[in-house]
């Protein structure tokens, strides 16, 4: 059974003077996925340097009530532009201006440029792992791995990384990537690697919340612990991370969407042990020698 720790100021996984960077799958996922880390860190007073936000999965033509084979270049171009738009103008407002953070894109395409297809998950995209991997995804995997490695090497550093609750198959690719570097790195490693929960696929299955943090506390040889807050309040919703969604991230805004942020009241953060990222095990899905963790 997982223990969620109140979290102290001693506990909390940033430190004035710290560096802050966020890997995230999606455009969306830098608000869904990690803003409310940042906001608790900035009412704390601790993230007092540039962010570095790394977007894996940034051309797309997915948005809300997308249609099916619609990949002509031009949808891919606009849809993209989009999308890096809205979260331009989200992470200004998440980091209280345009100088406080940075903007890296990586340019991996998503799962429908792609031409991935898989089981719908609560959160709309396709599911999958490693059983469900195609040699594109194989060959994202492995560039994103090297793309990791050098973050994982950073001092002074805490790098957020999606759990991938749901399993969206792009979640799932970024956080084994993630692993993977960090196996790789092991012993020099000197970031701090923090787990933050997807939403809306948090909320929307509840009864589920813990079913990647456990299968990851197994490979980590209970290397997780787990830090749970209350959600910073907004002004007209429940939270100010769902004030800032709504106000930026017209492609992915769905009354599904909203149902599932309004049950948004706390969130859990999972701190990895560095002394554990050496002897991470793979996931079980895994079965071939490109995943094989040794």
């Amino acid at each position: 059974m997982n223990t969620v720790k109140t979290v102290t100021a001693d506990e909390f996984p940033l430190k004035a003077g710290d560096n802050l960077i966020m890997v995230v799958p999606h455009h969306d996922d830098t608000i869904l996925g990690c803003g409310n880390f940042v906001i608790e860190a900035l009412a704390r007073g601790v993230l007092t340097t540039v962010t570095r936000v790394f977007v894996s999965c940034s051309r797309t033509n997915f948005f809300a009530n997308y249609q099916e084979g619609l990949l002509s270049e031009e949808q891919i171009q606009r849809v993209t532009q989009a999308r890096i738009e809205e979260d331009t103008l989200g992470c200004n407002d998440l980091f209280g201006g345009s100088y406080n953070w940075r903007q890296g894109i990586i340019g991996e395409w998503d799962a429908p440029i792609r031409g991935y297809s898989g089981a719908m998950t609560a959160g709309g995209g396709s599911w999958g792992d490693f059983s469900t991997f195609r040699p594109e995804e194989i060959d994202m995997y492995n560039r994103l791995i090297t793309q990791y490695m050098w973050m994982l090497q950073e001092e002074n550093t805490t790098i957020l990384c999606l759990i991938a609750n749901g399993s969206h198959v792009d979640h799932f690719n970024v956080r084994e990537a993630m692993l993977h570097a960090a196996f790789l790195v092991g012993d020099n490693a000197k970031a701090q690697i923090v787990f933050v929960e997807d939403e809306p696929y948090t909320s929307d299955n509840t009864d589920q919340r813990f079913v990647e943090f456990d299968k990851l506390n197994a490979r980590t040889g209970n290397g997780l612990t787990s830090l749970g807050m209350a959600c910073q309040p907004g002004q007209y919703k429940n939270t100010h991370m769902h004030e800032i969604f709504d106000a930026h991230y017209r492609t992915q805004y769905t009354d599904g969407y909203e149902l599932d942020l309004n049950k948004n009241n706390d969130f859990i953060i999972y701190t990895l042990d560095k002394a554990k990222y050496k002897s991470i095990t793979k996931d079980t899905s895994c079965t071939a020698d490109y995943c094989v963790l040794a």
